[in-house]
């Protein structure tokens, strides 16, 4: 790459851009900074580099010269000779040992990376035991200020054996050269090691022993065996006593304990176990002096040896069991670590991915000696869980930050006792269990037994329904628990939610638990938890349930004319009603109903009788929609468990009879109220989606029995506005034409009628409407595509006007480039075709239109649409040349008869390939789109010939 400035340009270039009183614009930044970017591997670097590499420069113009030579040696050493190269050399060795003197550290580390590429890129044809030279080079200097300070000397060299390692992935060369420059640093990895162990043995000054291990890290990661480092065990760990040392060791240490070839050499790590146990005496020291940090960087090294050598430890624990034995026991040490998390420790979370990969090892082995070893320690987590899990005495202590991480920590306690269940099985809940009848008989702290009550929710998926020995004796305590706080309350209103399918087996223990739940209805603080759980216990127990329809329904009442009600709240009290409800007889449904409804079609009135105040328009439309959605939810709720279609046959028969007569009743009684909304709003897209949503919800639960009330849905629909066709509309329709299908009444089909009134009004072949409205236009496209596949019948009663609409779209709705819509499109047009086949009218209009439409296709493959929609594209000309053959290949081969159609890129070549593609008989639809996006390319001049594929 050249450059037209020269070296003083560019200096003042460094200069103005780094600046910090510089106004530059952000273009002239921008501009700046490619000029600075594209002068770094220009010829004119090798030369400027040096000049800028000079104390009387300013310290950016001396950083971007260190800089640019680092890039040149990195990616333009092939311009230079080898007398260059020598010379290079040289001159980097010098300005690196300035560099040092005057202790620029910046400039340092990129000189020194840029002497370790070039070190590379000499190995090792011009350069054999490069790293012997360099120790000698810079120990052995001549060098004034090396002699005067000839610790300096051996700062470098341990700088460059560092950085060395870790240069080696970026270097620039082919793949052989790369592998003999590796052979070549692994055979001179013993001389690093005499090196290292020589510096250990002479010099104890903290900067210079803290670089051995980062050097050994980079080495280590590099890929160097760890065999090899055995020697440096001892001296790691004693290391670790040394404070000014001792970031550096734990460093190291992690490398070796993460390290992949772990499992390779089982004796080596387990002669690292012993030292391991040692730091248990480091641990109680810190944890004496209080020293946070420091206790938590020794039980991240307790816990990344045991996490990443679980199978190890295990394995150890067959041979040497009381080894294995004090290491789970030094690891608890940590779990139970003293104090509230995440003021006073943050240590014990740490530790909880250990006794996951110990769970996962166990289980996976599957010997009983194993699990006999271990489950003592795991039952013994069970109450350290407990503990650690317990909520403050004085919440006031948290900050919001403290909040968060307690509650993420709660959840990992979680995630680490339904380790225990899979491991321990149904001992975990009895554990649990003994636990909570202590606390209970001791009277102890209603935070302890929240925190025992919260484990004993998680084991909610791996108990079985027909559980009789543990669980019963569990529920009987739930009166006894310590209920002096909502937070206890709450804890245990969701484990009664967890329970739910449980407890419909257990249903003499259930009553206990309900009028928990509906006391808690009582408490705003508690309207959410008690909801959740009332909520699931009803869904499981439905009509043992409904005999407390007479305590729960004033209270719900109560509950939803609170004005600061959430709104899921409201939604899940509203369930709760229905589901109780759906099980009584209709005459009581209703009755309970109109108390709910009469409150709700009065607010709807007087919300329509506010026409005039036109400043609560915004709050008035809110108010409906509020309104209808209540009324949907409600419906929703009563006919939930006719919809699921399970239980009992006689059960099922009296719930359809129940919901058609209090459904049917309720539309009834709604039809004036909703005519009277359609008179204001028959435009308005959220309030029609509403009125939508109650009627598809309504088709989808009564099915057949809709029957009954189906002109009154079609009035409603007839009279919302042109404009509406939205997706709540159109789902409407296809659920009742799937339903009618077969049904012969003009009415139904009348309901197909509206949807294509209404595209042809609002599409009226315009396809800038189609670009302006693609969401809208994905809906229809998904509706007409499923109508035209799973009910032809409806389509074949169509005018001709339909099957012209549908053409149309074709043409101009594959010309779109939003991916969804398109997607959405092309299945449609696919399915339009396929149907064709059975209609001849409609195979008329296409073979008349066909050429047509293939021209635009072939366009937008080759041309006008981006490269990303090919896929899309492909479809429809897939299926039109498997239905059509004849026809698709005269019209395509009519299309590429024009040289400079779909571009002049697509040569001969490209056309016969596509023209054979689509003949071909066996092609799979795979095959078909790559063969489609390769000649996309080939008409974008992307590629430069065509390739036939099989």
């Amino acid at each position: 790459m050249t450059t037209n400035y020269s070296a003083d340009d560019i200096e003042r270039i460094i200069n103005d851009f780094y600046s910090p009183t510089s106004q530059l614009s952000i273009s002239e930044r921008q501009q700046m900074n490619t000029i600075l970017e594209n002068s770094q591997y220009s010829s004119l670097a090798w030369d400027f580099s040096w000049t800028f590499l000079n104390i009387n420069k300013s310290a950016s113009v001396q950083f971007f010269g260190a800089m640019a030579l680092s890039n040149k040696i990195s990616k333009n050493l092939s311009e230079l000779d080898d007398n260059q190269i020598q010379q290079l050399f040289q001159q980097l060795v010098q300005r690196l040992i300035f560099y040092n003197s005057i202790n620029s550290k910046q400039i340092i580390i990129k000189l020194t990376i840029a002497l370790c590429q070039l070190v590379l890129n000499m190995m090792p044809d011009k350069w054999n035991n490069g790293l012997t030279a360099i120790i000698t080079l810079f120990t052995q200097s001549q060098n004034e200020f090396l002699l005067q300070q000839p610790e300096k000397g051996h700062l470098i060299v341990l700088d460059i054996l560092t950085i060395l390692p870790e240069e080696f992935s970026r270097i620039n060369v082919t793949k052989s050269r790369r592998s003999s420059i590796r052979v070549e640093l692994e055979k001179e990895f013993s001389t690093v090691l005499d090196y290292l162990q020589f510096i250990i043995s002479t010099f104890n000054q903290v900067d210079i022993l803290s670089k051995i291990f980062s050097c050994l890290s980079k080495w280590l990661e590099f890929g160097i065996s760890i065999l090899k480092i055995e020697i440096f065990f001892q001296y790691l760990f004693t290391s670790l006593n040394n404070q000014y040392l001792f970031d550096d060791v734990c460093q190291c240490l992690t490398v070796i304990f993460t390290s992949p070839d772990a499992l390779k050499y089982p004796s080596t790590f387990s002669r690292l176990l012993p030292y391991v146990l040692q730091l248990e005496t480091l641990l109680d020291q810190y944890l004496t002096i209080e020293n946070k940090e420091k206790v938590e960087c020794i039980t991240k090294l307790i816990t990344e040896f045991g996490e990443n050598l679980t199978q190890l430890i295990v394995q150890i624990s067959m041979t040497q069991n009381s080894q294995s034995q004090s290491f789970c026991h030094l690891v608890m040490k940590c779990t139970n670590m003293k104090g509230q998390y995440p003021i006073e420790e943050t240590c014990s979370e740490l530790t909880f991915n250990f006794w996951h990969a110990l769970k996962e090892e166990i289980t996976s082995t599957n010997e009983e000696k194993n699990q006999e070893i271990f489950r003592p320690y795991f039952e013994h987590l069970i109450e350290v869980l407990i503990s650690k899990g317990q909520i403050p005495e004085n919440e006031k202590v948290f900050t919001s930050e403290d909040k968060e991480l307690f509650r993420s920590y709660r959840l990992n306690i979680i995630d680490t006792m339904m380790c225990m269940y899979d491991v321990l099985g149904n001992r975990a809940i009895e554990v649990l269990g003994n636990h909570l009848l202590i606390s209970i008989d001791q009277n102890q702290s209603w935070q302890r037994q929240e925190s025992i009550i919260y484990l004993i929710g998680s084991g909610s998926e791996y108990i079985q329904s027909d559980e009789n020995q543990i669980l019963p004796s569990i529920f009987s305590l739930i009166p006894k628990l310590n209920f002096s706080n909502n937070l206890i309350i709450k804890t245990t209103l969701t484990v009664l939610g967890q329970y739910s399918n449980w407890l419909s087996n257990h249903q003499d223990i259930l009553q206990n638990c309900v009028h928990l739940c509906i006391n808690g209805l009582s408490n705003s603080e508690l309207i959410e938890s008690s909801s959740i759980a009332l909520k699931e216990l009803i869904k499981e127990n439905r009509i043992y349930m409904s005999k407390y329809l007479h305590d729960i329904f004033p209270i719900m009442k109560n509950v939803l004319e609170n004005v600061h009600i959430q709104s899921n709240d409201r939604i899940r009290c509203l369930t709760i009603i229905g589901y109780i409800l759906s099980v009584h007889p209709s005459k009581i449904v209703i009755e309970y109903l109109n108390i709910l409804l009469s409150p709700e079609v009065n607010k709807l009135l007087s919300y329509l009788s506010d026409i005039e105040n036109n400043q609560n328009a915004i709050i008035r439309k809110e108010n409906i929609c509020t309104t209808l959605s209540f009324i949907s939810v409600l419906i929703t709720a009563i006919g939930y468990y006719d919809d699921q279609n399970n239980g009992v046959e006689n059960e099922q028969q009296l719930n359809t009879s129940n919901t058609s007569e209090v459904l049917c009743c309720i539309l009834r009684d709604l039809d004036p109220i909703l005519h009277m909304i359609l008179k204001q709003y028959a435009d308005d897209i959220q309030v029609t989606e509403k009125i939508c949503e109650i009627l598809s919800r309504t088709v989808t639960i009564l099915k057949e029995s809709s029957s009954l009330i189906f002109n009154t849905f079609l009035q409603i629909l007839q009279n919302m506005g042109p404009n509406i066709l939205h997706v709540e509309f159109l789902n409407f329709v296809r659920n009742t034409l799937l339903l009618f299908s077969k049904d012969t009444n003009q009415s139904v089909f009348n309901l197909f009628l509206i949807v294509l009134h209404k595209f042809g009004h609002l599409f009226n072949g315009d396809i800038q409407w189609l670009k302006d409205h693609v969401d809208t236009v994905e809906d229809i496209a998904n509706f007409f595509g499923q109508i035209i596949k799973k009910l032809p019948n409806v389509i074949h009663h169509c005018p001709d006007e339909a099957y012209v609409l549908f053409i149309q779209f074709m043409k101009n709705g594959i010309q779109l480039h939003e991916q969804g819509a398109l997607k959405s499109i092309s299945t449609f047009i696919s399915n339009f075709i396929e149907y064709t086949k059975l209609n001849q009218r409609a195979a008329d209009l296409l073979q008349q239109n066909g050429f047509e439409f293939v021209q635009i296709l072939l366009k937008c493959i080759g041309e006008t649409s981006p490269h990303h929609l090919i896929d899309s594209l492909s479809l429809p000309l897939f299926t039109l040349s498997k239905s059509y053959l004849q026809w698709t290949t005269h019209w395509v081969q009519q299309c590429l008869n024009d040289p400079n159609f779909p571009t002049s890129s697509a040569k001969r070549q490209h056309r016969e390939a596509l023209l054979k593609i689509l003949t071909s008989e066996r092609t799979r639809y795979s095959n078909f789109k790559d063969h489609i996006n390769t000649f996309s390319l080939a008409c974008r001049e992307t590629i430069p010939t065509y390739e036939t594929k099989d």
